[in-house]
């Protein structure tokens, strides 16, 4: 559960870091970056606490659809943007694939990944 809160904070940080470039770079310039820097930093943070225990495949695609939906649809909301039927229909898939991949990993906890030992080309380990 503790994952999924660091994923979906790890969300709201990207994507206030991102809309923060379009929105201080129209009133106080240089100041974007700092925040933008900041916010990015902080959500990816968070994103490697989420790879913890969810699969890498799940958590980044759910990082970036769940993102781009809300970026999307915060820059109709605040910055007067319009989407048109295809980039809505985009954006549902976006949604349905990152559910796909999350249906199909349910019952699957992340591993530590099995990595095989160096050897030499007597047989020996390295």
């Amino acid at each position: 559960m503790r994952s999924w809160i660091a994923l979906f904070t790890a969300i709201t940080f990207e994507v206030t870091g991102t809309l923060s470039l379009k929105l201080f770079s129209m009133h106080t310039p240089g100041l974007e970056l700092i925040i933008t820097y900041a916010f990015l930093a902080a959500s990816y943070v968070l994103l490697s606490k989420a790879f913890r225990q969810i699969p890498v495949a799940v958590a980044f695609a759910v990082w970036e659809a769940v993102g781009l939906v809300l970026i999307s649809g915060l820059g109709v909301l605040l910055l007067g943007e319009h989407l048109t039927p295809t980039h809505l229909l985009a954006l549902v898939g976006l949604l349905l694939g990152a559910t796909l991949l999350h249906r199909g990993t349910v019952g699957h906890e992340a591993q530590p990944a099995n990595i095989p030992r160096l050897t030499t080309l007597n047989g020996e380990g390295a």
